[in-house]
């Protein structure tokens, strides 16, 4: 057992020493010149590589954001609506609106709806909706249309 843990132990020292003795030694001329790289911000490529694109005609129109449409008030005003009420004094429309007390407004002839939409005419079963030039006639019960 002392025999093996002598030839191990002189295995290893023998390993470190040859390997010490033949290893390159470091030179100050020979070693290679650091070259200095330069960053290049990714907008920049990208903008170059944008142009090479453009010059090859392959570069695919610019993307437009475009505001979605207004929402049909038409919607919004059939949700909204809880009631047509018919009084002495005229007709009323019941909205919902959560800014009130009872989060319910009433609205006559001539009142403001949202956005401008004033109340012009209140029938049994439609409300006409203006704004400037615009006329809107909303059926109150009628079935939501749905897109496909």
């Amino acid at each position: 057992m002392r025999a093996q843990l002598f030839l191990l132990a002189a295995g290893i020292a023998g390993g470190l020493g040859v390997g010490w003795l033949t290893a390159p030694v470091p030179v100050a001329d020979a070693a290679p010149a650091l070259t200095a790289t330069t960053l290049t911000h990714a907008r920049t490529e990208a903008s170059d590589a944008r142009e090479r694109l453009d010059d090859l005609g392959l570069a695919p129109p610019p993307v437009v954001d475009a505001p979605p449409p207004p929402p049909d008030i038409a919607v919004l005003f059939r949700r909204d609506l809880t009631a047509i009420e018919d009084l002495p004094a005229g007709r009323v429309v019941w909205i919902v609106d959560y800014a009130q007390t009872h989060q319910r407004r009433s609205l006559r002839v001539g009142d403001v709806y949202q956005d401008g939409w004033r109340v012009s005419r209140i029938n049994v079963q439609s409300v006409e909706l203006r704004r400037r030039r615009e006329v809107r006639s909303i059926d109150a019960f009628a079935l939501p249309v749905i897109d496909p």
